[in-house]
C-alpha cells in the first residue's frame, strides 16, 4: 500500500510541475490554478505517507503519545497554505477580468489533457485501497476533485478556442479557487477540532456509552471522553461503575470493554477507571 502511495505522490508532483509550465507557456491562469489544486493532492498524499512513517516510531518520555500529532500540524500548515494560494488566484483573476490576456489554447489543452490522464491513472491506483483505509480514502477524494477541475480547464479551453473570449480563463480560475479555499477551510477546521480534543466525527459518544452499559457487569458510565490522536487513531477514557456482585471479575470486564472498543469503534487506546459502591458509596 505504501509503495502505491509513493507512486501516486511522484505522479502528482509531476503533474504539478507540468501544469505550472503549461500555464506559463499558454498564459492560462486556469491551468496554473489547477496546478495548485494538484498541490492539494500531493500534500494530502504526503501527509498519508507521514502517517505511515510516524506510526512506526516509538513514543518517548517527553512525547508519551509518540509523534502522531506531527501529521495534524502538517495538515494545518497545508490548509493555511491552500487558503493563501486561493487568495492569490482570486487576485490574479480580478486583474485578468480588468485586462483579459490572450491564451494559447492549443498549448493549454495539451497540458490540461495530460493532467487529466495522469489524474485518471492516480484514481485507478488508489481506488482499491480507498475502501479500507481512511488516509487513502482522503487522497482518493482529492484526486477525484482534481479530475473535475481538470475537466473544467479543458472545457474552458475549448470554449476559448471556439469563441475567442479569453475572459473564460479567469472565470474557470475563480471556480478552481473556490474549490481550493473550501478544501483549505475544511482541512483547518478538522485540524482545530483534533487539537481541541473534539470527539471524532466517525464515533457517536452516546453509542459508545450505550455499548458499555449493555454489559451485565456495568451499572453506569460517566466522564466518558473520546478524542483523536491522528488520522484513524482514537483514544478513550471513562469511569465505569460495576455491580457489586461482579467486583471479582474486574479484569475480565476490562478485557471485554477493550475488545468492544477496538472491534466496533476502532478505539485502540482505552483508559478505564473502575468504580463500585464499596469505594464510591455517595455517587448516584
Amino acid at each position: 500500500m505504501e509503495h502505491r502511495l509513493w507512486l501516486v505522490f511522484v505522479i502528482s508532483i509531476s503533474i504539478f510541475v507540468l501544469e505550472i509550465i503549461g500555464g506559463i507557456l499558454s498564459n492560462s491562469l486556469a491551468l496554473i490554478s489547477d496546478s495548485f489544486h494538484v498541490m492539494l493532492d500531493f500534500s494530502a498524499i504526503g501527509i498519508s505517507l507521514i502517517a505511515f512513517r510516524i506510526a512506526k516510531k516509538p513514543h518517548s518520555v517527553k512525547l508519551s503519545f509518540g509523534f502522531h500529532r506531527a501529521e495534524i500540524v502538517a495538515a494545518l500548515i497545508n490548509g493555511i497554505t491552500l487558503i493563501l494560494v486561493s487568495g492569490f488566484i482570486f487576485y490574479e483573476s480580478y486583474k485578468r477580468f480588468l485586462d483579459p490576456q490572450a491564451i494559447q489554447t492549443d498549448t493549454l489543452l495539451g497540458f490540461a489533457i495530460a493532467g487529466f490522464a495522469a489524474n485518471l491513472v492516480m484514481m485507478i491506483l488508489l481506488k482499491k485501497e480507498s475502501h479500507s483505509n481512511l488516509n487513502i480514502k482522503g487522497s482518493y477524494t482529492h484526486v477525484i476533485g482534481d479530475m473535475l477541475s481538470s475537466v473544467g480547464v479543458i472545457i474552458g479551453g475549448i470554449i476559448i478556442s471556439i469563441t475567442n473570449y479569453p475572459i473564460i480563463d479567469p472565470i474557470v480560475s475563480v471556480g478552481i479557487g473556490m474549490l481550493i479555499i473550501r478544501s483549505g477551510i475544511m482541512l483547518c477546521k478538522e485540524c482545530v477540532h483534533i487539537f481541541m480534543e473534539g470527539t471524532p466525527k466517525e464515533i457517536r459518544i452516546e453509542s459508545v456509552s450505550d455499548e458499555i452499559e449493555r454489559l451485565k457487569e456495568v451499572s453506569e458510565v460517566h466522564d466518558l471522553h473520546i478524542w483523536t490522536l491522528t488520522s484513524n487513531v482514537f483514544a478513550m477514557s471513562a469511569h465505569v461503575k460495576i455491580r457489586s456482585e461482579f467486583i471479582s471479575q474486574t479484569n475480565n470486564l476490562l478485557r471485554k470493554i477493550n475488545e468492544i472498543m477496538k472491534e466496533k469503534f476502532g478505539i485502540n487506546h482505552c483508559t478505564i477507571q473502575i468504580e463500585h459502591d464499596l469505594i464510591n458509596p455517595d455517587r448516584k
